[in-house]
């Protein structure tokens, strides 16, 4: 019988999944709200700072993420959300440290 991966371990490979614009996690950013995982899918929920970001960040990130988790072997669900005021903030000064530029 093959062994459920855990939300865990979803999160632990998400760690390094930099977003395509800024040279930091994913979950280092805040943009990782919850994962769930129901036999062979994660559900994933994703914070962005605004909900009208370019379709191509979006594109880019849910790139990224397929790429890591489909390595488990699992099907990806992503559910958007915006982010609150307090992680947007958090966001935007990691954002400006550590930006990459424009993809």
């Amino acid at each position: 019988m093959e062994k459920q991966i855990t939300r865990e371990e979803i999160l632990d490979q998400l760690k390094s999944v930099e977003h395509p614009e800024i040279a930091a996690s994913l979950v280092d950013l805040g943009m990782i709200l919850d994962v769930v995982v129901k036999q062979n899918t994660a559900k994933i929920a994703i914070a962005l700072p605004m909900i009208n970001i370019p379709q191509t960040v979006t594109n880019a990130i849910l790139h990224s993420i397929n790429g890591s988790i489909q390595k488990l072997g699992l099907e990806i669900k992503p559910e958007f959300f915006e982010m609150t005021p307090d992680v947007r903030d958090n966001f935007f000064t990691t954002a400006r440290a550590n930006w990459k530029g424009a993809i």
